[in-house]
């Protein structure tokens, strides 16, 4: 779940202290041992796209990705055959600079953008956004009073994290019900209007779901347990094995949180299957009512009004049906799960189902409702999410490339970036989204990394700011069940930092449901507005120039100009070029982008730069020879006009 780990960015303060992140940051079976069968985990599929779930066609519809050139040697330079008209090399005296030339196939394409594609995502974590009932916990009407500050930021979408009612083991990813909204978020009305005040003011909403598994308390699990139907087979249940007259699990799986993924139920007297807390009973896909519900669910939510879908969790859909014990893995000593309880092909299916969905309701009025793919598959896989010409795929799988790049040199930087786009398939759009562990001297970097490469940035409330995990105290931490595994989820969660009055302006509850950042008398929007420089002015600034035609479909070109400096530029012409330039070293450097390329005006006007950066806003540099700090990063214009 991208609610469980890291992956949006949340600044830290030098040395990295770990992941500011995003809170939103899971089968026939042995005859011999199990004798009573389950005629859902073997059913066949029965979904509108029949043909490509007959196990022939899995053959094919593998087969139809492989030709996409997705790589499966992530470091072969071998390029996808569509875009090798695209692909040029370009020699420098370091190495080889990569260009794609995007502009080009754009006007090929003549495809127009979508609003999702141009604008900006923002996710919120209800429960630190804003508090409005004196709580300690934010609401929905928290968000609709901060309606305002969403449009001075320039976000076109707001993604909300999960708002369902919830047994509260998960912070709303345990939903009991997929159809309601917690009543200390608010009521249906009050989504509603959310919704329609969002639309009035040119936002759109895209709403968190969890197809993956319900609550223990959801009805369909409650009647699941008492073998009531439909829902008998609504989950995984599985009988025990015995050995020696010992009940055992019935094969070795792991759940995501390192315990064994089956939980004994003494009423239906078997184990149940669970990716991530036992409180969290997975759905059985396998079963054609249950993608059935699914779908239903997804169109009660778009007849809503929602313009797109962050569907959670989905490379945990399904499980082998077979039960196979997992290989042991050398490197962790844990049960292998890729291919057993992760990954299996039909996830990729399962998606091209819910994509044709929301492609009807386009039909019926024109307006694109996008589908949001959250996966910690490693990136060539994650490529497959897109699907192909025969079978769509989801509009965003959230990439997270750029955090492999964490303490990474230039060379990584390029190699990484020229594998991606390279094997982007023809028509697919990226999505950038990136975590605090680059360190608060970075952010301003590492949002033009994430802005002004071609694609889609999507951003976690306080990214703009430079909020910073916080330490906790034990008796501080609510999320205690995932601390056993080490991992503290909520020093990402703290409140929103509005102004420096007590609770830093998020509630008037002295006692909110974390406690807010000590940090927060200077980091805070009201200051941060005022201040003469700031990461909410650059943020700001990094939004307004990403309007440019030129960052959304002018050509990209990487650079390795040191081992430590990493560059990449977008152009749409020869008369104009903006590089964007990061130390990610911790070296004063001096650069020479006229080595790197010719064509660039011997004079640059700096556009943007970075807090700790020595150039400011509108200074020359010689394209010859200037310095750029430690950490620093800017955005330099060439102009022949």
């Amino acid at each position: 779940m991208l609610s469980s780990f890291p992956v949006t960015l949340r600044a830290v303060p030098p040395p990295p202290i770990g992941v500011r992140r995003d809170p939103s940051a899971r089968s026939t079976r042995r005859a011999n041992e199990n004798p009573r069968t389950i005629s859902t985990l073997a059913a066949p599929r029965t979904t509108g796209n029949e043909e490509i779930f007959k196990l022939q066609h899995v053959e094919k519809y593998s087969n139809a990705i492989g030709s996409n050139k997705i790589l499966t040697d992530p470091f072969k330079e071998q390029h996808n055959m569509e875009n090798e008209d695209i692909d040029n090399k370009v020699e420098s005296e370091l190495g080889i600079s990569k260009i794609f030339k995007l502009h080009e196939l754009n006007k090929k394409n003549k495809t127009k953008l979508d609003w999702w594609q141009t604008g900006i995502i923002y996710e919120i974590f209800p429960r630190s956004f804003k508090d409005t009932t004196g709580t300690g916990v934010g609401d929905l009407r928290g968000i609709i009073e901060k309606i305002p500050y969403l449009k001075f930021l320039g976000v076109s979408a707001i993604w909300v994290t999960p708002i369902y009612p919830s047994s509260g083991f998960d912070n709303g990813y345990d939903i009991t019900n997929h159809k309601g909204i917690d009543e200390i978020m608010g009521t249906i009305e009050d989504f509603d209007e959310l919704t329609n005040k969002l639309h009035e003011n040119g936002i759109k909403i895209i709403l968190d779901f969890v197809p993956n598994h319900t609550s223990h308390e959801h009805e369909w699990f409650i009647k699941s347990v008492q073998s009531i139907e439909p829902y008998t087979d609504y989950y995984v249940w599985v009988d025990a094995k015995y050995v020696n007259g010992t009940r055992q699990v019935p094969n070795n799986w792991m759940s995501i949180f390192g315990n064994s993924i089956w939980e004994w139920n003494e009423i239906r007297q078997q184990f149940y299957l669970h990716q991530f807390y036992k409180q969290q009973p997975d759905l059985n896909f396998w079963n054609p009512l249950v993608r059935e519900e699914i779908k239903k669910l997804l169109r009660f939510w778009m007849d809503k009004g929602v313009d797109g879908l962050r569907m959670d969790a989905v490379s945990s859909l399904y499980e082998r049906q077979d039960l196979l014990d997992a290989p042991i893995m050398a490197s962790t000593g844990m049960p292998k799960r890729y291919g057993y309880t992760d990954a299996l092909d039909e996830i990729f299916y399962e998606v091209n189902e819910w994509r044709t969905l929301t492609e009807e309701y386009k039909k019926k009025d024109g307006q694109t409702r996008i589908l949001l793919i959250e996966t910690y598959l490693p990136p060539l896989q994650t490529l497959k999410f897109y699907g192909n010409d025969t079978n769509i795929g989801a509009h965003l799988p959230l990439s997270l490339l750029l955090n492999y790049l964490n303490h990474k040199t230039a060379k990584e930087y390029v190699d990484t970036l020229t594998r991606w786009m390279s094997n982007l398939p023809s028509g697919a759009w990226s999505s950038w989204t990136v975590s605090s562990r680059f360190g608060l001297e970075m952010i301003d970097g590492i949002h033009m990394i994430q802005f002004f490469l071609p694609g889609t940035p999507i951003m976690y409330m306080g990214d703009e700011l430079g909020m910073t995990d916080m330490y906790f105290r034990p008796d501080q931490i609510v999320d205690k069940e995932l601390e056993k595994t080490g991992y503290i989820r909520d020093k990402t969660r703290t409140p929103f930092q509005w102004d420096s009055s007590p609770q830093a302006g998020f509630s008037n509850n002295r006692n909110t449901w974390l406690p807010v950042n000590p940090n927060y008398v200077t980091v805070n929007v009201e200051f941060e507005k005022n201040a003469r420089r700031s990461h909410l002015k650059i943020l700001k600034e990094i939004m307004n120039l990403r309007q440019l035609e030129i960052f959304r479909t002018g050509d990209l070109e990487l650079y390795e100009i040191s081992k430590y400096v990493f560059a990449f530029s977008r152009s749409n012409s020869f008369f104009k070029t903006y590089f964007i330039v990061i130390n990610l070293g911790s070296e004063i450097e001096n650069i020479n982008l006229k080595k790197f390329k010719k064509t660039i005006s011997s004079k640059l006007t700096v556009k943007i730069s970075s807090l700790f950066a020595e150039q400011n806003n509108g200074d020359i540099v010689s394209a010859k020879s200037f310095n750029l700090r430690p950490s620093a990063a800017l955005v330099l214009e060439s102009s022949f006009y």
